[in-house]
């Protein structure tokens, strides 16, 4: 099983941790965790209410010791807090470990991590006081370096490179989340190849975004693809796509473009396969094939 070594180091963690402390520090790392696993699935941070059944799975870790020095806690996997097996596991793993491996991964190869995953493991370490630190040892089989979080790692995360270019670009897709708190109002658009990108958007856009949830939309910006499935831009435009009609030759009832797609049991985009049907595979049957579509 794996196992996850924390020491924790500052004024408020010498020969044990206060108890205040250690409760805080503890509260910012899982936040940390379902953070990290939130902005790998390109979703918007959540800032308040009940965590969400694989938030609980991302950072599913219990602890089975505890020894001074500093303080020393190892924690395990806990498959406990969730009955979903397929939000407890990841690749065969628990959520929670390759959730941590990960972050680990990245943070050691100086890759920019979201803000709010590098907020809050800033604000982990500053529980332990302004002079905190805290190193974190994952053994999953084999024990991996250990990665020592202090304050000058998470001005390096703040500040590290991007993981490709910035450049202007237009999406178009379906607007299927809007966060609407400011200052930081976003949205999240799945564009056509099924890539969600989340994106920041002015307050003079705020009426016009309001009324397009679930609309397809383009809009065009600054950004970069974060990953093959998921993107971050700047929005500086936001357009409504005129969704398809219905002529009354076709259809006396009017039914929603959300219903007919629901009834075809349509996802998603299909892409030109999907209309093309199958093309003649001999000579022989494409000479039919146009004789049939020329009426010769």
């Amino acid at each position: 099983m794996a196992e996850l070594v924390l020491d924790l180091h500052g004024t408020r963690a010498r020969e044990g941790v206060d108890i205040d402390a250690f409760e805080a520090f503890l509260v910012h790392f899982r936040s940390a965790l379902r953070e990290f696993d939130r902005a790998s699935q390109g979703k918007i941070a959540r800032k308040s209410g009940r965590p969400a059944a694989r938030d609980n799975a991302a950072s599913a870790f219990r602890m089975v010791a505890f020894r001074t020095g500093s303080g020393i806690a190892t924690l395990e996997p806990s498959l406990a807090a969730t009955e979903d097996d397929d939000l407890a596991l990841d690749a065969g793993e628990p959520l929670a470990v390759t959730t941590l491996s990960r972050m680990l991964d990245d943070i050691e190869a100086g890759r920019r991590l979201a803000g709010p995953v590098v907020e809050a493991l800033g604000s982990a370490r500053r529980a332990l006081g302004e002079d905190g630190s805290f190193g974190v040892e994952l053994s999953r089989g084999g024990a991996r370096p250990r990665v020592m979080i202090d304050r000058e790692r998470i001005e390096q995360m703040s500040q590290a490179t991007p993981a490709g270019p910035e450049a202007p670009l237009t999406v178009t897709g379906r607007l299927h989340l809007i966060e609407a708190d400011p200052p930081n109002r976003r949205v999240q658009v799945r564009g056509q190849d099924g890539t969600d990108w989340t994106g920041t958007y002015p307050d003079h856009l705020h009426d016009l975004v309001l009324g397009l949830i679930e609309r397809v939309v383009r809009v065009t910006g600054i950004g970069r693809r974060m990953s093959p499935a998921t993107g971050r831009l700047q929005i500086d435009e936001i357009d409504p796509i005129a969704e398809p009609t219905q002529d009354s030759l076709f259809s006396i009832e009017i039914v929603p473009a959300a219903h007919l797609r629901e009834d075809q049991h349509v996802d998603g985009p299909q892409g030109l396969a999907a209309m093309a049907g199958r093309w003649p595979t001999d000579d022989e049957e494409a000479a039919r094939f146009l004789e049939t579509i020329l009426g010769e």
